[in-house]
């Protein structure tokens, strides 16, 4: 007859009997600390702990600070951590996550501590991950370097055929191209803040990465020319701000669903060149030149437009619109609207558009022109934000030359069924919502925000003779106007 195990108090044991699986999925969420903790109770829970598929070392609720320790006691940790992975031997690891950082310029002391050889350590841990046949890799650190030359990123990680999923994150790191004779199973990969030898890897992976689903570029230096051509790509992000060079992005996969692009607070401009025909989800954000080519978009169903087109260098915001005739969810901002109306009037026909964002910085007289041309190209709009975030508190940056008579002589064919509408006060805005409100057959919900020294909007819009029995709300603005945070 088999007892069972008690522990020394007396209680049953019940989780060293739990499948081997189902304890390994328990340790994975511990940190590094805890699971330390576990090695100790225990041979058993030892075997278990150093058998763990998934190691994570740094990041938050870690267990410890390690930008508060000092060089002591950070040796000690170090040193402890060797000899846990050591431990390991080459049991599988499924996941490794590390973080880590380095000290500041102004920290380095003189002569330099055992700090500045953390960096060494921290890539045999990352060269142990692969020998472990890793599937999720994560590193996000940062050195100093006292001679201040880039920190080579271990080559080894590129050659690991279990590998999945790879994440970068190290300021101050250099990746060079790997060899193209090895084909990577890698499916995810996202660079950030590393700088990029040469464009030979870009070509690898186009050419190695046929495996690959999402990739994201986040800040990337040393090289401005980005080409990718996959067959199996699907997701594209690409980021970068404050970019000081002109950028070259040439994007080209047939599989590609979603491309984000987001260049905001660049003095400079990207060139963007973009060969989808099955894109789906698009955003664009930031400066651009004419140089600006899309391909065929009709698979296209939602786009965000926020772009900051350079005076003199961009001539092409109507043909930009024009291509997003698929769109049915579309976000626009002021600047690529009064773009297009200097250039065509707005001739965009934008069929099959349900619901419409424009962001903008205020209703004033030289935008309702422009917005309006936008809006006779959308004979199906059902829903309309338009999100403003106040320039301007004088008066007359706003002031009203378009009254309720000018929009109903507009003959807009959205307005028998849109059935939301969310716009803000101010003189155009009062009037444009006053029209709505006693033509929208459809309306079922508007929302009207206002400032402050706008209240007597309540007053102007009751006077209105609605011919819907629409639910009107007023919402007063805060202080600080953010339109990203009501949506």
């Amino acid at each position: 007859m088999k007892h069972k195990r008690k522990s020394r108090n007396g209680e049953v044991d019940r989780f060293s009997k739990l499948p081997k699986e189902i304890l390994h999925h328990i340790l994975s969420r511990l940190v590094i600390r805890d699971l330390a903790r576990f090695c100790c109770v225990s041979s058993t829970c030892k075997e278990l702990a150093l058998s763990a598929p998934s190691v994570s070392i740094g990041g938050y609720n870690c267990g410890f600070d390690i930008d508060e320790m000092p060089c002591e006691l950070r040796l000690k940790l170090v040193n402890a951590l060797d000899r846990f992975l050591l431990s390991r031997g080459d049991n599988k690891m499924q996941k490794f996550s590390l973080s880590w950082q380095g000290h500041c310029e102004d920290e380095m002391e003189e002569p330099p501590c055992f700090c500045v050889n953390e960096s060494f350590r921290m890539m045999t841990w990352i060269k142990n991950a692969v020998r472990c046949n890793v599937e999720k890799l994560s590193v996000n650190m940062t050195f100093y370097e006292p001679d201040g030359e880039l920190l080579p990123y271990p080559c080894c990680v590129f050659k690991c055929a279990s590998l999945r999923s790879l994440k970068v994150e190290m300021s101050f790191a250099v990746l060079k191209t790997p060899s193209f004779s090895f084909s990577s199973n890698l499916e995810t990969l996202e660079l950030s803040d590393v700088d990029i030898a040469d464009e030979g890897f870009f070509k690898w992976i186009s050419c190695s990465c046929k495996l690959l689903k999402k990739l994201i570029l986040a800040r990337i230096n040393g090289i401005n020319i980005i080409t990718i051509e996959s067959s199996c790509l699907e997701d594209f992000f690409y980021i970068h701000y404050e970019v000081l060079k002109t950028s070259y992005l040439n994007i080209s996969g047939e599989k590609i669903e979603k491309i984000n692009i987001d260049c905001r607070y660049s003095p400079r401009s990207t060139m963007l060149n973009i060969i989808a025909p099955k894109v789906k989800y698009l955003m664009l954000e930031g400066n651009v030149k004419n140089n600006l080519n899309f391909g065929d978009l009709d698979c296209l169903q939602e786009a965000s437009i926020i772009m900051e087109p350079i005076v003199d260098e961009f001539h092409k915001a109507s043909e930009v619109l024009s291509s997003l005739c698929s769109v049915e969810v579309l976000i626009l901002n002021e600047a690529i609207i009064k773009a297009a109306y200097r250039e065509e009037h707005m001739r965009a026909q934008l069929d099959k558009i349900w619901c419409l964002r424009i962001n903008i910085g205020s209703f004033a007289d030289d935008l309702v022109p422009a917005v309006v041309s936008l809006l006779r190209g959308t004979p199906n709009l059902c829903t309309l934000y338009m999100c403003y975030e106040p320039t301007s508190l004088d008066p007359k940056s706003n002031t009203s030359a378009f009254n309720k008579k000018y929009w109903k002589k507009q003959n807009l064919d959205f307005i028998s069924q849109v059935v939301t509408i969310e716009l803000s006060a101010g003189p155009n805005g009062i009037e444009f919502a006053r029209y709505v409100l006693e033509h929208a057959k459809s309306l079922e919900k508007m929302v009207i925000r206002y400032l402050t020294r706008e209240s007597c909007v309540k007053k102007k819009l009751r006077k209105s003779c609605m011919i819907s029995n629409a639910a009107v709300t007023f919402k007063k603005y805060r202080a600080s106007v953010d339109p990203l945070i009501h949506y």
